[in-house]
C-alpha cells in the first residue's frame, strides 16, 4: 500500500482497523474503528505499538523496527486496554520508514461482507495505481525505443529508416495533392582526409557539426537525414527546384563558414539537388539527385549542381 498516511475515507472507519506506524514502531496515524477496539478514551498517536500487542507477538513489531521486510498479510493479535485479546487479519504495506496496516473488524455475519468488500476495494485501487504507473513506464520506454530506432547514434539527426517512413508518406502526399517537392543530397568534401590526418575523433566531428549545421539551417517541416558515412539528404516539402538551389547553396556557404576546434583548414562539401516527378518513386527521386551531386563532384566539388 504506497500511501504516507490513511486514504480519508478510513479516518472516521469503526469497521476496517487502520495504523500508520513509524520505523520504531509508534503509531503515527489510527482511526476511530482502533481506539474504539482497544477501549481507550485518548488517541492512541504517539504511543508504542507495543502497549497495543499481546505478549505472544514480538516478532512484528521487531521486523518494523530494524526495517526487515514485513508480510503482505497477517494474523495481528493485540489486547485491548480491558485485557480483552483480540485477533485481526491484516494487510501490510508501506515505505522505507512508514509501515501501513488495515484490517477489517470481526463484526456479525451481515457486517462482515461490507468489511471485507472495502479491504477488497482498497486492493483493487492499490493494484490500479500500480499498473496505471507501470503502463506509464512502458510508454516511455518504448520513446526511448522508437527514438533509438529512428536516430542516427552519432549525429542525433534522423537515420536512412527514419527518413524512407517520412519520405515515402511525403512523396504520396505530394503526388495526390500536386505539391512540389525536391531533394538536397551533400558530401562532405575529401572526408576521408580528416580521418587519415587527424584520426577518427576529428573525423566524428565534421561529421556532428555538418549535421548540425544542416538542422539549424532548414526548416521545422524539413527532414534532415544522415544516409551513410559522409553522405546527407535533405527532403525540402512545398519546395520547387529553384528555391531548392538557392537552400542548397546557402547551405554549401554554411559549410564554409564551420569552426571546428583543432581544425585549422575548413570543411567543404557538395550538393546535388532534384525535384520529384509525380510519375517516379522514391528510389529513383534519390538516383537523380545522386547524380547530380556526382556531376558537382566531377566539376572540382563545393559546388551545387540539379
Amino acid at each position: 500500500m504506497k500511501s504516507e498516511s490513511l486514504p480519508p475515507s478510513l479516518s472516521d472507519c469503526d469497521f476496517i482497523v487502520g495504523l500508520v506506524l513509524a520505523a520504531d514502531g509508534t503509531i503515527l496515524e489510527c482511526n476511530k474503528a482502533f481506539q474504539n477496539l482497544m477501549k481507550v478514551e485518548e488517541s492512541p498517536v504517539g504511543r508504542p505499538l507495543s502497549i497495543f500487542l499481546s505478549p505472544d507477538q514480538p516478532a512484528l513489531l521487531e521486523r518494523i523496527k530494524t526495517g526487515s521486510p514485513v508480510p503482505e498479510r497477517a494474523t495481528v493479535r493485540l489486547a485491548a486496554s480491558d485485557e480483552t485479546a483480540v485477533s485481526l487479519d491484516a494487510c501490510l504495506g508501506g515505505e522505507p520508514g512508514k509501515t501501513l496496516l488495515f484490517a477489517p473488524v470481526r463484526t456479525p455475519p451481515e457486517e462482515s461482507l461490507v468489511a471485507k468488500m472495502s479491504l477488497l476495494n482498497l486492493e483493487m485501487a492499490r493494484l490500479a495505481g500500480e499498473l496505471t504507473k507501470k503502463n506509464r513506464e512502458l510508454e516511455e520506454a518504448n520513446g526511448i525505443i522508437t527514438r533509438l530506432m529512428n536516430t542516427d547514434p552519432l549525429t542525433g539527426i534522423a537515420n536512412r529508416r527514419q527518413f524512407e517512413d517520412v519520405a515515402g508518406k511525403a512523396l504520396a502526399f505530394s503526388r495526390r495533392q500536386g505539391i512540389p517537392l525536391s531533394l538536397i543530397m551533400a558530401d562532405i568534401d575529401h572526408f576521408k582526409q580528416f580521418n587519415d590526418r587527424f584520426g577518427h575523433a576529428m573525423g566524428d566531428e565534421v561529421l556532428v557539426a555538418f549535421a548540425q549545421m544542416l538542422s539549424r539551417s532548414c526548416r521545422f517541416e524539413d527532414t534532415v537525414c544522415r544516409y551513410g558515412g559522409e553522405e546527407f539528404l535533405v527532403l525540402l516539402p512545398g519546395t520547387p527546384l529553384v528555391p531548392t538551389r538557392f537552400i542548397a547553396e546557402r547551405l554549401r556557404e554554411n559549410t564554409e563558414k564551420l569552426a571546428i576546434p583543432g581544425l585549422e583548414e575548413g570543411v567543404r562539401a557538395s550538393f546535388g539537388v532534384a525535384e520529384f516527378l509525380a510519375d517516379e518513386t522514391l528510389e529513383e527521386l534519390i538516383s537523380r539527385t545522386d547524380k547530380a551531386l556526382y556531376k558537382a563532384k566531377s566539376r572540382g566539388r563545393n559546388s551545387v549542381e540539379g
